[in-house]
């Protein structure tokens, strides 16, 4: 099946149509209550080295794995992904955001479904210690440069989501060049760490540079992970 060249635009769900089946299971209210306590945009104390980050890089580059994340017909927006964990038989250069997945199979699938590897993550060897600890579902390296932006939108903001967000930054552009706001606040992210982020929270960012670099990560919400997140928080 060829890839669509853009996404479709979502549409609000319902959620009084839907009530029941968002109705949160006592694991869903004990995870969601735990990852409360640690905050918003909590750093993680995984190690990402510098060097072998950017050898892994060229190796995308050189592979020519780089798609549009996500592009929308008459809308400019300067970013590019490769993905990492996606649906069975999934290449690098497969559509990596939700929508675009809509509009290639004409349904969103679960973030848990896209649990399968593609050889992209396996050339991503200086994220091999986050990938090798948690329950991976979709996830996608995603290069935002100069203009590059996410609107205002929350993902995923009921109690009984099924993934967890978490997000590395990479190289120093990040630290100037990259704005993020989360819940009305503007934050930081230190280069090289991985970050918790409750993305249910109203959210936006935009690249003031080139190469603002990231791996945005959906880990499987159990109380597991959410206890292996809390084994590695930076500050404890």
């Amino acid at each position: 099946m060829s890839d669509p060249k853009y996404s479709v635009s979502s549409a609000p769900a319902i959620y009084d149509k839907i009530a029941d089946q968002l109705f949160p299971s006592q694991e869903d209210l004990a995870c969601e209550l735990q990852l409360q306590v640690i905050g918003d945009w909590e750093p993680l104390d995984f190690s990402i080295d510098q060097k072998e980050y950017k050898e892994n890089v060229k190796s995308f580059i050189d592979n020519d794995w780089f798609r549009p994340f996500q592009p929308r017909e008459g809308v400019m927006n300067n970013r590019e992904s490769v993905l990492l964990y996606g649906l069975e038989g999934d290449e690098p250069t497969a559509v990596t955001g939700l929508s675009h997945v809509h509009a290639k199979l004409g349904y969103k699938p679960r973030e848990y479904e896209f649990s399968f590897p593609t050889q992209a993550a396996e050339n991503f060897t200086c994220m091999e210690s986050v990938f090798n600890y948690y329950d991976m579902g979709r996830s996608f390296f995603i290069r935002l440069n100069a203009g590059g932006f996410y609107p205002w939108h929350r993902d995923h903001m009921y109690l009984k989501r099924d993934t967890i967000r978490l997000i590395a930054f990479l190289g120093e552009a990040n630290l100037d060049g990259l704005a993020w706001e989360v819940n009305g606040q503007r934050v930081d992210a230190l280069p090289n760490h991985v970050y918790y982020v409750d993305t249910r929270k109203s959210h936006r960012l935009h690249a003031q540079v080139d190469a603002c670099d990231m791996v945005v990560m959906n880990v499987k919400k159990d109380w597991l992970n959410v206890n292996r997140i809390l084994s590695h928080l930076k500050y404890r």
